[in-house]
């Protein structure tokens, strides 16, 4: 009779939480139809969100999501080693997964992930797309060179403390062209648990949602560090495009004062220009390449060669190919290619922000 009944409330909590799986994926989903509805969650909810979670992981010098992921990664396993040894009972094993994950995705959702849902960037701006055209962009990859060209500086040295504190003052100066909120929490950039594992997958920088936490790889060379850093301050901002972040972190780094983070902005974006410059004026590639100062040809050929050294090529597929289904699951439809449609952004903005 005692195992009856206990068989019955096991049954009974695995249905209630069905339910409220069930439940929570529907308004995930109704988030995800509506721009309006997440827009208004965004700009009402998340800075009372960002606000908690930032000031408690503010409080620990290393990540809390890393801890987190460890944690999870440990919980995740010893409940699936238990249901192989029996020493739980199938429903309960069910039961805990489905908690398990309902609770992950409403922390990661609620607490910064509807983002993805969000207006793009030129209905948020109020900046109007360009349409492409070869002329036009020919006109802007010609000033972009010009003005890189003007802004390059040596970044042998550089006070990461001090780029930390104007980015932050910059961001603060921007907010309301860039219609952000501020100050959104605060902005403790933290150290990677696994810099070596994320180097070898050509990991610079991630944003951690669970606890509102930006990181950057201290792998990364210096002229890249301020461009990381703003791109990863953006998401904590709410900004969840990365082509979207890499905007704002140029747009932050371009019209610093700081003549390094202004370099750093340019040279970090320049990749990216250059790979649309070969796509669509491929006739042009090679005399624009080269009208280029060499200083900066050799920036990239060194950051390049830096980060393949540390590359491992099995783990930087793995990574590429989750992330990509990551995004593409989350409305980002190019996936990883995302990063490069900063440069549409660019040409649309670039005269509006700048």
């Amino acid at each position: 009779m005692t195992l009856k009944k206990s068989d019955k409330a096991t049954k009974r909590k695995l249905a209630l939480w069905l339910v409220i799986a069930g439940g929570l994926f529907a308004v995930v989903f109704a988030f995800s139809l509506s721009t309006t509805l997440s827009e208004w969650y965004m700009r009402g909810a998340y800075p009372v969100v960002a606000t908690v979670f930032s000031f408690i992981s503010a409080l620990f010098p290393f990540s809390l999501y890393d801890l987190f992921l460890i944690v999870a990664a440990l919980w995740l396993i010893k409940l699936i080693v238990f249901v192989i040894i029996r020493k739980t009972a199938f429903s309960k094993f069910l039961r805990s997964l489905i908690r398990f994950v309902t609770v992950i995705v409403a922390w990661f959702y609620f607490g910064w992930g509807i983002a993805y849902f969000r207006e793009d960037f030129y209905s948020r701006c109020d900046v109007a797309e360009t349409s492409f055209d070869p002329g036009v962009f020919r006109d802007f990859a010609v000033r972009f060179i010009d003005h890189i060209n003007r802004y390059y500086t040596d970044c042998t040295d550089m006070d990461k403390a001090g780029v930390r504190r104007e980015v932050e003052l910059t961001y603060q100066v921007l907010h309301k062209p860039l219609n952000i909120p501020y100050p959104n929490g605060k902005r403790r950039v933290k150290p990677m648990m696994f810099e070596t594992v994320y180097s070898k997958m050509g990991i610079s920088g991630y944003f951690g949602p669970f606890f509102n936490e930006p990181h950057v790889n201290e792998y990364g060379l210096n002229f890249t560090y301020p461009f990381t850093l703003a791109h990863e301050m953006a998401h904590q901002f709410g900004v969840a495009a990365e082509s979207e972040a890499n905007l704002y972190a140029f747009v932050v780094c371009a019209r610093s004062d700081d003549e390094k983070i202004r370099y750093s902005a340019y040279v970090s974006t320049l990749r990216y220009v250059l790979n649309d410059i070969r796509r669509f004026l491929p006739e042009e590639y090679e005399s624009l390449a080269l009208s280029i100062r060499p200083e900066i040809i050799a920036d990239l050929k060194r950051n390049r060669e830096h980060w393949l050294a540390a590359r491992n090529e099995s783990l930087s597929n793995v990574q590429d190919k989750m992330y990509d289904a990551y995004l593409k699951t989350n409305k980002v439809s190019s996936g990883q290619a995302n990063y490069s449609e900063v440069v549409g952004l660019l040409v649309s903005s670039y005269d509006v922000l700048l």
